[in-house]
């Protein structure tokens, strides 16, 4: 009997664990709310959809000590939306859809471009996603809609 209970906590533990996984594809990606896109919105991929100028957008920022680092990941390349959004120190864990509108409107104001100076990119990054100063280290890499990709990085 006891073995019983047992095996059905188990079993039944993988399956909520699985079920609440940090699945990180974007299934309704909404463009920005003021309606002013000019991308395409019918038909294409679903980056199509979205008021963000990037095939794919990361940030690490890097904090002394454990548990404080910021990390966003956009990566609409292919057929679907991936995105997640980690904020330690504000104790912001999200991905999917929830992770998608909190990075939509910040990835959507940037102006910057990929002829843009380094330093002016990582300060939009900054003043963007409103990164609090004092970290150790802040990585950023883009994949420009024409396909370029380049790295960005700023060390305290």
């Amino acid at each position: 009997m006891r073995l019983t209970y047992t095996f059905t906590t188990i079993a039944t533990m993988t399956f909520l664990l699985a079920a609440c996984g940090d699945d990180e594809t974007v299934s309704n990606p909404e463009p920005a709310e003021d309606g002013q896109s000019d991308q395409q919105t019918d038909g294409g991929t679903p980056q199509d959809n979205t008021d963000i100028p990037y095939l794919e957008f990361d940030v690490d920022v890097d904090y002394e000590g454990n548990d404080n680092d910021f990390e966003t990941t956009y990566d609409a390349e292919g057929e679907t939306i991936e995105a997640s959004f980690e904020d330690e120190q504000n104790m912001m864990m999200l991905s999917g859809d929830d992770a998608f509108q909190e990075m939509q409107p910040v990835l959507s104001g940037f102006e910057f471009t990929v002829d843009t100076p380094d330093e002016e990119v990582i300060d939009a990054v900054i003043e963007g996603f409103e990164i609090e100063e004092g970290f150790q280290s802040i990585e950023i890499e883009i994949k420009f809609e024409d396909g370029t990709e380049k790295d960005y990085e700023r060390e305290a």
